[in-house]
Formats: C-alpha cells, sequence, structure tokens
C-alpha cells in the first residue's frame, strides 16, 4: 500500500527512509506540504506533526475527522495532550519520530487493517487519567488526603508554574517543592506534573 509521509525535515525524511524505506520500497512518497489528498486514494498517511505545528492540526480537522483516512501521527516530544487532540481530529496512530522500525512495521500494519497504534506509556497516562474522572470526584475531594502547603503546590502547576516559580512563591526551595510534588504524585497515583495538570482542569 501507498505511505505518503508529509514532513519538512530533511532528518526525519532520512530516518524514514533508512527505518521503513525498505519496506514501503516503491510505495514511498514523501509530501512538503500538506495538501488536500484526493477522495479515492488509497494509502496510509504518516504526519510528522513536528514540521507543521498548528498548521498540521488546521489540516487534521479538514481532511482527518468523519473520513476513512488512514492517518499516523509523528511527534518528536509525544505528549498526552497532543495525542488526545489528535485522536479528536480522527488520528488512527501516534508515535515517538524516531521509534524503533519494529513498531513502526506494526504501526502501519495495524493501521492498514483498519486498526489504532499509541505509546503504551502515554495509553497508560490516558487510562489513569480517565479512570479519576470516572470517579465522580470533585477537586475539593481529590485533594482531601494532601496538607494544605500540597495542595497549594498541586494547584500551582495546575496553572502551568514551574517548580522555581512555586518556590519563589511559596519562599521554599526547589528541591523542597519536588519532594512535595513526589508525596503528590504519589497520594494520587499520578506519574508525573501534566497528569496532575490535567486531572485538575
Amino acid at each position: 500500500m501507498l505511505l505518503r509521509v508529509y514532513t519538512r525535515s530533511d532528518a526525519f525524511k532520512a530516518f524514514v527512509q533508512k527505518t521503513i524505506g525498505e519496506d514501503a520500497a516503491a510505495g514511498l512518497q514523501f509530501a512538503h506540504d500538506l495538501d488536500a489528498p484526493a477522495s479515492d486514494e488509497v494509502c496510509l498517511f504518516l504526519l510528522h506533526i513536528s514540521s507543521f505545528g498548528n498548521e498540521a492540526l488546521g489540516w487534521l480537522n479538514r481532511h482527518a475527522k468523519n473520513t476513512q483516512m488512514k492517518i499516523a501521527v509523528c511527534a518528536d516530544r509525544p505528549e498526552i495532550v497532543e495525542m488526545l487532540e489528535c485522536v479528536r481530529l480522527g488520528v488512527k496512530a501516534y508515535c515517538n519520530s524516531h521509534m524503533q522500525a519494529a513498531l513502526y512495521r506494526q504501526m502501519l500494519r495495524l493501521l492498514e487493517n483498519g486498526q489504532s497504534w499509541f505509546p503504551p506509556d502515554l495509553l497508560q497516562q490516558t487510562f489513569s487519567i480517565a479512570q479519576h474522572a470516572l470517579t465522580g470526584k470533585d477537586v475539593d475531594r481529590l485533594l482531601a488526603d494532601l496538607t494544605a502547603r500540597e495542595k497549594q503546590i498541586a494547584i500551582a502547576v495546575s496553572e502551568g508554574k514551574s517548580n522555581r516559580q512555586i518556590a519563589e512563591e511559596m519562599t521554599i526551595s526547589e528541591p523542597t517543592v519536588k519532594t512535595h510534588l513526589t508525596r503528590i504524585f504519589k497520594k494520587l497515583d499520578l506519574k508525573d506534573r501534566l497528569s496532575l495538570a490535567l486531572l485538575l482542569k
């Protein structure tokens, strides 16, 4: 099956050619611009989102939503928020741009068969967040097991503040902030500050 790769990165293009080029053989095409795919075109699409930023999200909104297009989005730095937005726009797979060839082959095979593929660690975070959301707890109940200081820090993290900013505002050291965060993650059964921010929002 034809594989069309949208990228403006020469490095990513070279990586794809080296990693999956032999498998795709003559069916591998590269596009520098986000053109509108033909409606009768039967192929897989690999979108290097790090090459296009918000332009890629606009393209997905126009062409992926409510269609049968089989699209995988590749990100240099995969993030759960970006992954969820891509899924909302109709993406069937999301991955690290530079993952191993075997994982690329697996992802493309599943995509070709109408299935999905997502990074296991991001899926685990998503399930954890969803599990908390399904409990119906509001923020006050959710933070009930935290100390007053831990609640302040958790809310500051959800507002996007860095450890340094939190330390300065609360007149404590950065290592102390990190210690509090470790305790917060443990008490709330979360992996990192992004999960905490999503949970509180």
